[in-house]
This record gives C-alpha cells, sequence and structure tokens, in this order.
C-alpha cells in the first residue's frame, strides 16, 4: 500500500494520475491527466475533484465524498467510470483509488476501443506493484517506457525514460533473450496469463543481476494486444542463496568422501530408503546397481547384528526418539567393514513419526586404532606410567584409557613443566620421525626429571605421550655416584699419599747427595740430578691423576701413547687394588699412538680394573688381575683386562652395559660405570668387547682403539737441540719463583734464545720502561703482587703483536675466557719444548 508521493515523479507513471487532499481538492496531476482531460495543471490545483466529474453526477459525488469512511477499502477495487474534459465530453475509464495519510490518488486508465472492464490476478499485482521498478511496451511502436527505478536497475541514472526495446535487450545474453520472447509469444496467444522469467542481466557498469520479470498485456487494438505493463524485481540475493545452497550440498559430498561417510534417509510414508554417494561406496555398490529398501539393507550386516539394527528403527519410530550404534557390515568384495550410524526422527505437525534421517560412517581405521590404543594404555596401566592422547588441536582425547588415576592430573602441562615452545618442537620432531624417546631429561634445571616418549599416529592424527617421573630415582643414583666417587677419592688419596712422601724422600735424599758430592768437589752427579728429576716426574704424575678424581676432566682428543701411559700409571692401578689381588701387565714390544681422550682413558682402565676386583671379592679376597695389550690383525690396538671372579652369565652378557643394570650382590655397584665406559668409547670411535669367561676363570674385557703404529725408536746420542724456532727471538719471563723464571731463562737461552727473567711487578715495570724490544712473553698466572691477566695487558700495550704464553700450577677448571697457552707445572725442559713447539 502506498502512503506517501513524496518520492514518486508523477509523469513516470503511464497513467493518468491525479493527487487528492482529504477535502476532495486537487494537489497535483501528472502530464497524462492533462492530456486527457485539456485541463493544464495550474487549473486544476486547489480546484475540487468534482471539476472532473459530469455535470450531471457532481452533486451525488460530493455527497458520495463526504460520507466515504477512510479505511473501508471501498475505492481499492479497479471501476469503471465517466470523467468530464475541458469541454464537458464524457471519457470512460478504468479507475482504481488508493488512501494515502494526506488523501486519496486516483489512477485512471482510457482506451479509445473498449474500457477496462475485467480485473485478473496479474494486473491486480501489476498494480500493487506500482512502487518496484516498472515498464511499458508498446507492441506496435516497439517502444518501451522505463520508469526511473527500472533505469537504475539497468545502471544508468534514475530518470524515467522512452526508447527502443533494444536498450534493455543489450543486457541480456542471446539464450535468455529468446527464452523471454518465447514466454511473450505465449502469453500473446493466449497459453500463459503472464509471463514471468528470471534471469542474469549485465547492468552498464558490468555487475550481474539476476532479475525476475513480470508482464502482462493491458490494452488491445482492433482486438490485437497493443500495449504490456510489467515490473522487474532485483532477485540476486535469493538467486546467490540457492547458489550457495548448491555449492554446499557439492562440500557435503566431498566431506563425505574425504571422511568415508554419507547420509541416509527412510521414509515411512512410502516406504522409500535414500542413500548418498558416500553410503554407495562404503558398501561397494551404485545406484545404477542397487536400489535400497529397508529389507535389503539389512542383508548387508553380519547375521547377529541385524535384529540388533532393526530394533533401533523399530524403538525409534515407537519412541519417537533418535538413536545410535556402531556395528559391522559386509562388502559387496565380502570384507568386513565397521561403521556407526546416528538416526534421528522427523515428526509432522501432528507429532507423529513421518521419516527417519540418518548418518553413516566407515570406522574400520579409527576402531583399529582405538584397538591398538586400548592395548597400550593396558600396557601402561600395569606399570602405572602416565599416558596422554592428544589430537591435532591439542585436545585431550581417550581420556579414559589413561591410567592416571587418584588425584595425578589428566592434563600433560600440569604433569611436566615444559614450556609451549618445547611442547610445539616434541610434536613436530614426532610428526617427522613417527617417535621420539628421550631419557632423563629435564625442563626445570633438574628439580624434575623425566622419562619422555612420544609416537605420532598419522591415521588418526593423534600424539601418543608416555612419561615417567623418575626424579627420585635420578637423585638416588646421582648421590650413589658421588659416593662412589667419594670412597674412591679416599682410598687414592691414603694410598697415594704414601707414594708422595716417597717421592718427597727420594728428592730430597738426592739433593743432599748432591750437596756431599759437590762439597767435595766430584764430577760424577748425573745420577743424582737424575734421580731428583725421576721422583718430580713421579710427583707430577701423581697429582696429575688425582685430578681425574677431584674435578671432571675437560674431554680433550689428543695423540698419545697409550702403552706408556698404562706404564705410567701401573703404580696407580696397584695401590686401588686389594693387597690379596696380585696385578700382573702383559705389554707387546710395540709402540703406537690413538687419538682419544687421555684422561678418560685412564678413567675407563680404573672403572675396569675396579670392576674385576668387585668380581673377585664376590668369591673372596684372593684373586689375580691381568691387563695385556697386542696388536690385531686389522692393525688395531687391543687392551684386554681379565679377572679370576665370578664372571658373567651368558643370559646376562647382553644387558652387561645397559644404565643402572648390575649383576653385583646388594651395595656393591649401581651399574653406571661399565654404562659410561661404553658410552665413552663408542663416542670417541672405539669398541668393547665382553667374554663371560677368561683363562683366568671370570671376565675378561676387551678395548679397541684406531691407532698409529711407529718405527722403534733409534738408540744413540741424543740432540740436545731441539729446534722449537725461538733461535733469536728476545724473550720476557715473570715468575714470582725465580728458580723457575731462571730455570726457564736457561733452557731457552741454550736453544738460542735472548731471555729476561723478572719475579716482580716493580721489575717488570722497570723493563718495560726499558728500550728492550720483546717478541715472546712467558707469564706465572698468580704473583703475589700483580696477576698474570694484569701483567699480560701491560705487557701487551707497549708490545700489541707480542706472542703470549702462560704458567700456572692451579688445578681448577680450564678458564675459557683466557686465550693464550697455559703450560702446566710442575714441567721438564722436554716440556717446554713440546709445549712452545706445538702452541
Amino acid at each position: 500500500m502506498i502512503t506517501s508521493m513524496s518520492h514518486i515523479e508523477l509523469d513516470d507513471i503511464p497513467y493518468s494520475v491525479v493527487c487528492i487532499d482529504l477535502d476532495g481538492k486537487i494537489n497535483s496531476c501528472n502530464t497524462s491527466l492533462e492530456k486527457l482531460t485539456g485541463y493544464l495543471s495550474s487549473e486544476l490545483v486547489g480546484e475540487n475533484i468534482e471539476i472532473l466529474i459530469p455535470s450531471e453526477l457532481s452533486l451525488s459525488h460530493v455527497q458520495h465524498r463526504k460520507n466515504y469512511q477512510r479505511g473501508s477499502g471501498a475505492l481499492s477495487s479497479i471501476r469503471n467510470v465517466v470523467i468530464a474534459n475541458k469541454l464537458q465530453q464524457h471519457i470512460h475509464c478504468a479507475i482504481k483509488v488508493i488512501e494515502i495519510e494526506s488523501g486519496f490518488i486516483a489512477y485512471l486508465d482510457y482506451s479509445k476501443e473498449t474500457p477496462v472492464s475485467h480485473s485478473s490476478q496479474c494486473t491486480q499485482m501489476m498494480l500493487d506493484g506500482i512502487e518496484e521498478a516498472f515498464w511499458e511496451w508498446n507492441i506496435e511502436l516497439r517502444t518501451m517506457n522505463y520508469s526511473a527505478k527500472a533505469m537504475a536497475l539497468l545502471g544508468y541514472e534514475a530518470e524515467a525514460f522512452t526508447g527502443p526495446t533494444l536498450l534493455w535487450e543489450s543486457h541480456l545474453s542471446k539464450a535468455d533473450l529468446d527464452d523471454v520472447y518465447a514466454q511473450v509469444e505465449q502469453h500473446l496467444i493466449g497459453n500463459i496469463p503472464c509471463i514471468n522469467p528470471t534471469h542474469s542481466l549485465i547492468t552498464k557498469q558490468g555487475v550481474q543481476k539476476w532479475v525476475t520479470i513480470v508482464g502482462k498485456v493491458f490494452e488491445y487494438k482492433n482486438g490485437q494486444p497493443y500495449k504490456m505493463f510489467g515490473s522487474i524485481k532485483d532477485v540476486s540475493e535469493s538467486h546467490h542463496l540457492i547458489a550457495q545452497l548448491k555449492e554446499q550440498n557439492g562440500y557435503l559430498q566431498l566431506a563425505e568422501k574425504l571422511t568415508v561417510s554419507g547420509h541416509w534417509h527412510l521414509n515411512l510414508v512410502t516406504s522409500e530408503l535414500y542413500w548418498s554417494d558416500g553410503i554407495y561406496n562404503i558398501h561397494g555398490v551404485t545406484a545404477e546397481n542397487y536400489q535400497p529398501s529397508l529389507d535389503t539393507a539389512l542383508d548387508f550386516y553380519i547375521e547377529s547384528e541385524r535384529d540388533t539394527i532393526s530394533g533401533h528403527i523399530n524403538n525409534a519410530i515407537k519412541n519417537k526418539r533418535g538413536f545410535y550404534f556402531k556395528s559391522v557390515i559386509v562388502h559387496s568384495l565380502g570384507k568386513k567393514i565397521k561403521v556407526e550410524s546416528l538416526g534421528e526422527v522427523e515428526l509432522d505437525s501432528s507429532g507423529d513419526v513421518v521419516g527417519i534421517f540418518g548418518v553413516f560412517r566407515d570406522i574400520t581405521k579409527s576402531e583399529d586404532v582405538f584397538e591398538k590404543l586400548k592395548l597400550l594404555a593396558l600396557v601402561n596401566y600395569t606399570i602405572k606410567v602416565p599416558i596422554f592422547f592428544i589430537d591435532e588441536k591439542d585436545n585431550v582425547v581417550y581420556q579414559d584409557l589413561s591410567p592416571q588415576m587418584g588425584n595425578e592430573s589428566s592434563v600433560l602441562f600440569n604433569y611436566i613443566n615444559f614450556s609451549i615452545k618445547d611442547y610445539i618442537h616434541y610434536k613436530r620432531l614426532a610428526q617427522t620421525q613417527g617417535q621420539v624417546k628421550q631419557s632423563r631429561i629435564s625442563f626445570d634445571k633438574y628439580n624434575s626429571v623425566f622419562d619422555l616418549s612420544v609416537t605420532y599416529e598419522a591415521d588418526e592424527g593423534i600424539y601418543i605421550w608416555i612419561v615417567e617421573n623418575i626424579t627420585d630415582e635420578f637423585r638416588k643414583d646421582q648421590q650413589q655416584i658421588i659416593s662412589n666417587r667419594l670412597a674412591l677419592l679416599g682410598n687414592t688419596f691414603g694410598n697415594v699419599s704414601h707414594d708422595i712422601n716417597n717421592v718427597l724422600g727420594v728428592a730430597l735424599g738426592a739433593t743432599e747427595m748432591l750437596e756431599m758430592k759437590f762439597s767435595r768437589g766430584d764430577q760424577d752427579i748425573s745420577k743424582y740430578i737424575e734421580r731428583v728429576k725421576n721422583a718430580i716426574d713421579k710427583g707430577k704424575s701423581v697429582t696429575e691423576r688425582l685430578l681425574a678424581f677431584t674435578r671432571k676432566p675437560t674431554v680433550k682428543v689428543v695423540e698419545f701413547d697409550p702403552i706408556q701411559d698404562i706404564k705410567d700409571n701401573q703404580y696407580l692401578f696397584k695401590q686401588l687394588l686389594l693387597s690379596t689381588i696380585n696385578f700382573t701387565l702383559k705389554l707387546d714390544d710395540f709402540i703406537c699412538v690413538i687419538k682419544f681422550p687421555q684422561g678418560e682413558f685412564i678413567n675407563i682402565l680404573l672403572n675396569l680394573m675396579l670392576n674385576a676386583q668387585d668380581a673377585i671379592r664376590e668369591n673372596g679376597l684372593i684373586g689375580q688381575i691381568e691387563m695385556a695389550a697386542n696388536i690385531n690383525e686389522q692393525g688395531r690396538l687391543e687392551i684386554h683386562v681379565r679377572d679370576s671372579g665370578v664372571g658373567i652369565k651368558t643370559e646376562n652378557l647382553s644387558r652387561i652395559f645397559d644404565p643402572f643394570y648390575s649383576s653385583k650382590s646388594v651395595n656393591k655397584g649401581n651399574g653406571i660405570g661399565l654404562a659410561n665406559v661404553y658410552s665413552t668409547m663408542y663416542k670417541h670411535n672405539g669398541e668393547i668387547q665382553v667374554a663371560g669367561e677368561s683363562d683366568l676363570g671370570g671376565a675378561e674385557f676387551t678395548l679397541i682403539f684406531k691407532c698409529k703404529i711407529l718405527e722403534q725408536k733409534i738408540k744413540g746420542k741424543k740432540n740436545t737441540k731441539t729446534n722449537i724456532g725461538i733461535e733469536g727471538k728476545s724473550i720476557l719471563i715473570l715468575d714470582d719463583e725465580a728458580s723457575i723464571a731462571e730455570f726457564v731463562g736457561l733452557f731457552l737461552d741454550s736453544e738460542g734464545a735472548i731471555t729476561h727473567n723478572v719475579s716482580t711487578k716493580a721489575a717488570l715495570l722497570s723493563l718495560l720502561a726499558s728500550e728492550q724490544h720483546y717478541d715472546i712473553f712467558i707469564t706465572d698466572m698468580i704473583l703475589p703482587d700483580i696477576s698474570g691477566r694484569e701483567a699480560t695487558e701491560l705487557v701487551l700495550a707497549k708490545f700489541p703483536n707480542i706472542k703470549v704464553y702462560s704458567m700456572s700450577g692451579y688445578i681448577a677448571e680450564e678458564d675459557k675466557s683466557w686465550h693464550y697457552p697455559v703450560l702446566r707445572k710442575p714441567f721438564n725442559s722436554k716440556e717446554i719444548a713440546e709445549f712452545i713447539k706445538n702452541n
């Protein structure tokens, strides 16, 4: 219903229109009315409507107008009336009056041939839609009147336009235009009451719109259709909605393929069963060779399940409730498939069940994975290790399978205190490798320690986290390691203290003999000097070996003679053993070198010796340990450690190097030592083998190293000059022990260098203030009045390119911020030469 004319251009309307206020006075009219009546608009505005009524009907019309009750709808129908033009000629018209808030609007349609005397559904629709975009087609002249809104819909300015039909035809495709004219032809011959096509058009701006065109003949001339009138409506939004629904249906079919699923519908009124393509695929049939029905569909289920499935259907109809079940069907090729189905009932307006709609899914893979997970969880239930099943979206699934009990958290992050970054890292590793296992890891500086395994099940997109908190076990092991080391250290110090006293006794005695010989003028003193040197070398060896027990050695791979290393340390092996255990060495006559951490080499042998002693003590206190060395057929060095202990049982040989495994009696071992030996050997390209029995009766361990066999040294007179490349060099030496500074200077002088020795900061500054140039600076690290660092900075300030060496008797961890070579005290002339030559 039109309520206002404020936005309507009257001249756009292809009828004669007159607007009347509530008092019956004319407010306005359009040009069509002026042409029909012969009055100008200015002559009509302000006059009573009766100016257009024949004089003989004027009084009755005034009375009718005054008695008219607004809202009664009496004027809403189309009626035939007679009006009078300016010449008082009678004109027959069809009229429709519409009530508006300020009065009335009258639409008059004049036909010279016949008055409009009928009303139809299409005409009513046409006139009721007067506010829509509309058009009028003069069939005879092939011209079109377009309303302003019709022009706007086509993409032009919103102004009424009269022109050829070519205007609107140019906006439709040929196929759509042919369809429109086909409907027009059917309407003109009376086969259809009106035209009503829906097609797409392209606006002037190139925008596609979908429109519905409604039209009907409303004027005839000489018995032939003369004019058509109609509207055009933009239905793009509803068309796009329909297109989206079709697209979504396509997505549904795609989803069914990807998830191996489908949907079905049972019509209880017609007893028809519908299957989607997905369900046909699951059963291995096609719509062309199989028509589903309730009875034949049940035949696919294994026989023991058919009554149960039928019961679900009957109960749904009876109780008006949906259902869910899992079952097994037999594929057309004979294989069994696990399936699940969900059904919901459809009710009519009376509440009766008229149909059942459901979804159907192949769950064979997921069920197989679920069974595997259940088995995994069952294993973990027996050992009470927490297990977490987490999907791709980080949701916990299969929580009922996890063995977490009581107050234990079922949330992974509440159980193991790692970060989101750590969590994502392990997920990516598991996805790439399939499974990740790590032992003794910690994310909080070893406040808590875990064994962790993450397995990725790609078929189901599930991560299986198995997490065991081993903090207590880890701490006990560390305490045991510390206790063992302290016990070994105590035993070592007790035994070695005696050896140190012997070394000092030898040195002191030899020195006194030198004094006596010197006072007598005796020149044959070389053997006493050699004794002092040997005593000092032994003392140095003792202190170096103690470092292996007092601190973690720096793992540095060097080239050395392992046989000489064994010979130099045999006294240490003997001192570690009980006095009732006989230790012997059997070394072939050869010289070789290996590349291996030298400190770890002795530690490995000590571990094997202690292990052999424990094996002997299982039988008693008396026994024998033998260490032998030889070159095998492959040219590799073999070192054998044999004992007369209890040996190792065959069934235990494969576990002997496992961490925490020990075949010893309670409190005699924790399984750490041999595991560390195994790890160190293989980390540095060595091998270790074990035999349960040996020639001595007990076990035999064999260490195998890659080696370089050297020629025997040629005996003869030694060349006292070592050619270390310092001839003619000026060297500054700083050490608070004047004897050490003098010794170093004397040796370097013998090698052709020019040396200056100082022992204090003041003496150093005095030399630096002179004009003397220095090529090399050798400094002690710890002095009473200056440190080696400070001294080096002073020297570098004057000589930026000087070569710096240092000496230290300090046994603490190496200082990684000190970038200059360090010669460990005590040292001899040979070690000084090798040190300078290698650095």
